[in-house]
């Protein structure tokens, strides 16, 4: 009887993972609207941090003023965000010269496995870790990936939850840092 409510119990967690997921990583309908600078709106403040990086020194966000951020939250178990970090990594190969950020934030991960991680997809873009997900807390991130975009103000101007995975992905990522340019 116990081993049938555990059963049940973690079918139906499954099958909300699995809506979350889905449902995350949907393409947005036809007709939805392009990422503009008229429609990237303010949601307030981003509320600064400073966390450890993987290169052992510390980053705040705070330090890149001036500059847009595109702020991702991930774990290195989490499939949708493996599939979208050649996605960011290509972004800040292209956009780092016209002082674009692309930050990761790794959360609910051990840190070993998320350097290893880190090293084996050959991420260059800064990422720090969050031992205690204070930040996850803070930014209100209920799913894995979830990017937000952060003006050169520090102000939030948009959050995307899911990732940029699939075909288009690139493109998508791609649309939504122009738009935060022109700001």
């Amino acid at each position: 009887m116990v081993w049938s409510g555990v059963v049940l119990g973690a079918l139906a967690a499954a099958a909300a993972l699995t809506t979350a997921v889905t449902r995350w990583t949907q393409k947005p309908p036809a007709g939805a609207p392009v990422p503009t600078a008229q429609n990237l709106r303010s949601m307030g403040p981003a509320p600064d941090f400073t966390l450890r990086s993987f290169t052992g020194s510390t980053i705040a966000l705070s330090a890149y003023r001036g500059k847009p951020v595109v702020l991702n939250y991930w774990a290195s178990w989490c499939v949708p965000c493996r599939e979208e970090m050649p996605n960011l990594e290509r972004a800040w190969r292209e956009f780092r010269d016209r002082g674009v950020v692309v930050l990761g934030v790794n959360v609910a991960d051990d840190y070993d496995d998320a350097a290893l991680f880190l090293r084996k997809l050959a991420i260059t873009y800064p990422n720090v870790f969050d031992p205690e997900q204070t930040r996850l807390n803070t930014y209100g991130v209920a799913g894995l990936p979830t990017t937000f975009f952060v003006d050169s103000q520090m102000r939030l101007r948009d959050e995307v939850p899911g990732g940029y995975v699939g075909p288009d992905g690139y493109q998508r990522l791609h649309r939504q840092i122009m738009a935060l340019l022109r700001l």
